[in-house]
């Protein structure tokens, strides 16, 4: 299952709401977070992609960190502080690199972050989230 309308159907069962906000709960069932990182995997990896970015947050680090395991990829973290942003550690040269997130808003822009990454030498390829399961490219 490694397009996005299988992603749908995985993260249905990880979907919670409180009536005023939904999010995808990585943590409520393990093994459905492995298969979504298995999904994810598929794709990053048929695009090249050699590093997973994540934004900051628990469920952006598991999401990030399950997808980059099925790959055998690195995992790095996008900080943001005082309206700057860096990364949690330093990326191999002329990385591939993708942003996968559970969700984008108006706080987590995603073209600051391909700039970033261009701006350092590296490809950035796409972002994938999961609500809505999106793949974003051309950034």
């Amino acid at each position: 299952m490694s397009d996005l309308a299988g992603l749908s159907v995985l993260t249905a069962p990880l979907t919670r709401s409180d009536g005023a906000e939904r999010w995808i709960d990585l943590g409520y069932d393990p093994q459905v977070s492995n298969q979504v990182g298995a999904a994810i995997a598929a794709i990053l990896s048929a695009r090249g992609v050699t590093v997973v970015l994540s934004l900051e947050g628990e469920e952006e680090a598991v999401l990030a960190h399950v997808a980059a395991s099925a790959m055998h990829a690195r995992r790095v973290t996008v900080v943001q502080e005082r309206g700057l942003l860096f990364t949690s550690a330093d990326l191999p040269p002329e990385s591939t690199v993708a942003l996968v997130a559970t969700q984008l808003t108006n706080f987590r822009p995603l073209l600051p972050v391909a700039t970033m990454m261009r701006d350092r030498g590296h490809r950035f390829d796409c972002a994938i989230t999961l609500d809505p399961p999106q793949l974003h490219t051309n950034l």
